[in-house]
Order: structure tokens, then C-alpha cells, then sequence
């Protein structure tokens, strides 16, 4: 029994210590978005996107744009040092919730499958929910 306990020790250890070298060496960059940054990301990854109607977070981490060129809805939302985007259809949104100036987005995506986030204000969070159902 106390080998055991000394090798889930000695196990934890070496896993704390990996951790902590990461962390070192790499740091711990947390991406952040404004709206030139939104548009240029989301044009990368969208052939022939051109940017519309734009909603930014609060809290600078995630952003709701509408591609004008197809009329299609996209979800940027920093994830650590990235970002992950994904596009807004009826078959990709299980669910779109309001309460006040705060949305609440459900996919069916295994890889992401919720998003929630702080829109400026009511109006505006109103105004995309609307978006989103009508996608």
C-alpha cells in the first residue's frame, strides 16, 4: 500500500512539473479580439467573405459577424491563443437564448458545442437573436 501511494506521489509530481515547464516555456497567451482582427480571421478561413453587421463581447473574446457577400452568420470566439469560428446555419444551432444583453448559443458540434458571452447592450443582443433564429 505504501508503494502505491509513494508511486501515485511520484506520478503527480512529474505531471505538476510538466505542467509548470509548459507554462514556462510557452506562457499562457490569451487571444483577444477587436473588429479589424474579427474580419481578417474570418476572411482567411471564408472564400469571398465580406464583412457586414459585426457584434463584439464585452469582454473582447468573441464576436458574432454576418458575411454580406452570402448572407451568411459566423461565431469568432477566442479559445487560449486562438480562434475557433464557426458559421451559423439551422443545422448547426440547436439553440439561441437572450437574457438581457447576454446570448447563449448551443451547436451540434461535438468540438464546441456552447458559447456564451456579453453583447454591449440589450438592443443589440436582441437584434442578433433575432439574426440567429432566422438563420
Amino acid at each position: 500500500m505504501n508503494a502505491q501511494l509513494l508511486y501515485l506521489a511520484i506520478s503527480l509530481a512529474g505531471i505538476a512539473a510538466m505542467v509548470g515547464l509548459c507554462v514556462f516555456l510557452f506562457g499562457r497567451g490569451i487571444a483577444t479580439l477587436d473588429p479589424s482582427v474579427a474580419e481578417a480571421e474570418v476572411g482567411f478561413e471564408v472564400p469571398g467573405f465580406r464583412p457586414g453587421a459585426l457584434a463584439m463581447s464585452a469582454d473582447k473574446r468573441a464576436a458574432l459577424i454576418e458575411d454580406a457577400a452570402h448572407h451568411a452568420l459566423y461565431l469568432i470566439a477566442a479559445r487560449g491563443d486562438g480562434y475557433v469560428i464557426r458559421r451559423i446555419s439551422r443545422v448547426s444551432l440547436k439553440s439561441a437564448a437572450r437574457n438581457g444583453a447576454s446570448l447563449a448559443l448551443r451547436f451540434s458540434d461535438l468540438t464546441f458545442p456552447k458559447a456564451a458571452f456579453v453583447l454591449a447592450d440589450e438592443q443589440t443582443a436582441r437584434d442578433w437573436e433575432a439574426k440567429l433564429k432566422a438563420a
